[in-house]
């Protein structure tokens, strides 16, 4: 990897890369939802995932149902600044529609955003250096903080002039950022928004699909494949790693859209929507069937994105999502 004062990015793009567009291409063309209220719902509950993910990557230990209720303006119990990190996280994404992916001045102006009340210079690049530790030891030593508005001039004329499949280009952003390390704190983040801008760009589809969760299943991999591109000097692992992320998180969402519930699950489902604080031992003595076919069936709705735990086993509840 090349990082003077120009960012020149080295790749591969074989037959592998060319498979994975292939099968992403053809799950966004299978994706047809034209439902409004449905798309709506699947896009509100994309981007609470995406933040969630996102920011649990960073250690924000706020959990899922903790988020969707900050962006839906209800109290919260939690640490400050990590209900800070989430409000400027779902501010920032609500923007999406504004930015242009090709505009430094957006990225900047989405920094300041996704930064408010953390740090002095938000919505500017770093004016120190700044390095990777793993394990206490330092792995990876950024640029030059004199050298990173340059650099960052650079990535951003790369958008602007690619003739790249954006997914491809999206990838090479996304990992050319990440050694560039262009800010004191955020830089994760951006990299993950910017992203999913680019996507959207790419295909209207991914506004409701979260690429961040997956990228959060799978963040020692994510880590790695990093890692390993700094040794090799180039992105080809990176690239790869994210086809595959997108790929992936394209399956669940198709998956969940195309499932069709048993019997025994519409009436588990109907049991919820009229009392969503019903236990699994109720619904057992109900329905006159096992615990065992109970969890099993609960497992399915779950997997499938039909219902969700909303707080603790004890004290809380189960939340329809179709």
């Amino acid at each position: 990897m090349k990082l003077l004062d120009k960012i020149e990015p080295v790749f591969n793009i074989d037959n592998e890369v060319r498979d994975w567009i292939s099968k992403i291409d053809s799950k966004l063309d299978y994706m047809q939802i034209t439902d409004k209220q449905k798309r709506n719902y699947m896009v509100s509950k994309s981007k609470v995932r995406s933040i969630h993910s996102s920011l649990s990557i960073e250690a924000n230990s706020l959990p899922l149902f903790a988020v969707e209720n900050i962006s839906n303006d209800k109290p919260v119990l939690g640490k400050m600044n990590e209900v800070q990190e989430v409000k400027n996280a779902i501010e920032a994404y609500n923007h999406m529609n504004q930015y242009d992916y090709t505009s430094e001045k957006d990225f900047l102006s989405a920094h300041q955003i996704m930064m408010k009340y953390f740090e002095d210079d938000n919505g500017g690049y770093r004016n120190h250096g700044e390095g990777i530790k793993k394990d206490n030891k330092i792995v990876y030593v950024a640029p030059e903080s004199i050298l990173v508005p340059q650099l960052m001039k650079s990535l951003f004329e790369l958008l602007k002039n690619s003739d790249l499949n954006l997914l491809i280009l999206s990838c090479i952003f996304h990992y050319y950022f990440v050694a560039v390390h262009p800010f004191s704190d955020g830089n994760g983040r951006m990299a993950r928004l910017w992203v999913t801008l680019m996507l959207i760009s790419y295909n209207k589809n991914f506004e409701f699909v979260p690429i961040e969760e997956e990228i959060y299943i799978n963040q020692e991999e994510y880590y790695n494949s990093i890692e390993q591109c700094h040794i090799n000097s180039n992105a080809n692992v990176f690239i790869k790693f994210m086809l595959k992320v997108i790929d992936a998180a394209l399956e669940k969402i198709i998956k969940s859209t195309s499932f069709v519930m048993s019997d025994t699950q519409n009436k588990i489902y109907e049991l919820i929507v009229n009392n969503r604080f019903i236990t699994q031992n109720e619904i057992v003595e109900l329905l006159g069937i096992s615990i065992r076919t109970v969890k099993r069936n609960f497992k399915i709705l779950i997997d499938n994105n039909i219902i969700e735990r909303v707080g603790s086993n004890k004290k809380g509840y189960w939340e329809v999502l179709k």
